[in-house]
């Protein structure tokens, strides 16, 4: 039987199935604000975990981090133990305060939660965070669906631009029926392809290379500072590539679409279980992602595009159903994101801007009803799916780096926020508010000035001064604030 034609059955038959059980997802489906966005606060332990996980790695991982560690060799590990960090930060502090208060508040996003939390009736505490929100994910799901196009593009050899409506189609079919029931279902799916794809294929690609010797020799023969922790940079350049790595973990306090699996946990036996279920798939992906990044640089010597390594072994290296479906699990990777962002920016669009006729913190005789709401949900995730599709198919192609500037926007902006608002009382409007400005404006100019850029990465500088910023303004605001209250 004809390779291809094995190879796209296997494809459509996995994505045939996950298209599958968002759509019976909505058979649970119920008519509440909050059912839509976040499935009515009812996710477990493995939902939650692997959710949440699913949704934050995707195509970073499976083609952008395996093209970093292609071009930049065994430095790429520094990434892990941030990683890890972030992880565990995140699980073991973040989680069950902020499912708790969230759900004190009655919030179901995170604007809402900050506002609720810091000063109510606030508009500036509402519309800064869906701003910031709202063009940063934007940029996020873009880069998705670019890697959808080069993975399409790199195993199908469909144009780039059909790649990229390909991916969309998919990831619209069940999240517009199914809502945040449908994607946290089929993540669980998707991440376990996942990890099952970055266990299995650096196996297969060191024994195309003759073993772990043959390995090194050969990865220090096309240039010793491959082999180096630094890539091959020393002195102040070393240190800022080194601690930009490991600051990439700052990033995950502040990253709206993982924690929504937070909020909409079932209790706190579920943030309980999921942390380690969670942790244990980060360390497997991140690791396998590496050393075969690292291996293909050996097997390929130059790819154009190193960000396409993943799928092009796949269709060289794999039987054709196998590998159908292990490109199946890079698409599905790239899904698990793109969908977690676009139900974030449209609820909090919807919910905070449009479906208000109140104030910032509108009663709920002031909001639509269950069934309105999700209309409207649907209508706004549909507009934010076309916008994103049209960046997609610009030339802006570098999936890691167009992942790190949004991630590093909204790790900054949100994160002190966040943390403070959850561990520290005195923190107030004032300090929110400089917080939320000096953690976005910082990571944008330290972006865009190219000596800055080159020092090191700007969430690191920008989470420091967002943080800072949020104390020293809580501090000299706070008798004002608590005479005006």
């Amino acid at each position: 039987m004809d390779y291809n034609f094995l190879l796209i059955t296997s494809f459509v038959v996995y994505s045939a199935a996950i298209v599958f059980v968002g759509l019976y997802s909505a058979k649970w489906r119920k008519k509440t604000t909050d059912d839509f966005v976040l499935a009515n606060r009812e996710l477990g332990p493995w939902a939650s975990a692997l959710s949440a996980s699913a949704s934050s790695e995707s195509g970073w991982v499976m083609l952008g981090l395996v093209g970093e560690a292609y071009l930049f060799g065994t430095a790429a590990f520094w990434i892990v133990p941030g990683i890890a960090a972030g992880y565990l930060f995140n699980w073991l502090v973040i989680a069950e305060r902020l499912r708790h208060k969230t759900k004190e508040y009655d919030a179901v996003t995170l604007p809402q939660y900050i506002c609720r939390r810091f000063g109510k009736n606030s508009k500036a505490l509402l519309y800064i965070p869906v701003i910031i929100i709202t063009l940063a994910m934007l940029a996020y799901v873009a880069a998705q669906m670019n890697a959808a196009g080069k993975a399409f593009e790199a195993v199908f050899a469909l144009p780039y631009w059909l790649g990229v409506l390909a991916g969309a189609f998919i990831i619209m079919t069940y999240t517009l029926t199914g809502g945040f029931r449908a994607i946290c279902w089929t993540d669980i799916i998707q991440a376990s392809f996942m990890v099952i794809a970055l266990l299995v294929m650096p196996f297969i690609m060191l024994s195309q290379i003759g073993g772990y010797g043959n390995f090194l020799s050969e990865l220090g023969a096309i240039s010793p500072d491959l082999l180096t922790f630094s890539s091959g940079k020393v002195g102040l350049a070393g240190l800022g590539f080194i601690i930009g790595l490991l600051g990439i973990g700052l990033g995950y306090p502040g990253q709206p679409h993982i924690l929504s699996r937070f909020m909409a946990a079932r209790d706190w036996v579920t943030i309980k279980l999921g942390r380690w279920i969670a942790f244990i798939w980060m360390v497997l992906v991140y690791l396998g992602a590496i050393f075969f990044g690292l291996f293909s640089r050996v097997h390929y010597g130059n790819l154009a595009d190193p960000e396409q390594a993943l799928p092009l072994a796949c269709g060289e290296l794999l039987p054709p159903v196998i590998g159908g479906f292990v490109i199946a699990a890079i698409v599905a990777a790239i899904c698990s994101t793109a969908d977690s962002q676009l139900i974030v920016v449209s609820s909090i669009i919807s919910r905070d801007i449009f479906a208000r006729r109140g104030g910032a913190d509108a009663k709920d005789d002031k909001l639509l009803d269950g069934a309105r709401y999700q209309s409207l949900d649907r209508w706004v995730l549909l507009a934010l799916a076309i916008v994103a599709i049209f960046f997609a198919l610009t030339e802006n192609r570098v999936i890691f780096h167009l992942v790190l500037y949004a991630w590093g926007v909204m790790g900054a902006a949100f994160g002190p926020v966040v943390i403070l608002g959850l561990l520290w009382k005195r923190a107030n409007k004032a300090g929110a508010l400089a917080g939320l400005i000096t953690g976005s404006a910082a990571a944008v100019v330290w972006r865009e000035v190219t000596f800055l850029k080159n020092a090191v990465y700007e969430l690191v500088p920008a989470f420091i001064l967002a943080f800072l910023a949020v104390v020293v303004f809580s501090l000299l605001t706070e008798k004002k604030e608590s005479v005006s209250k």
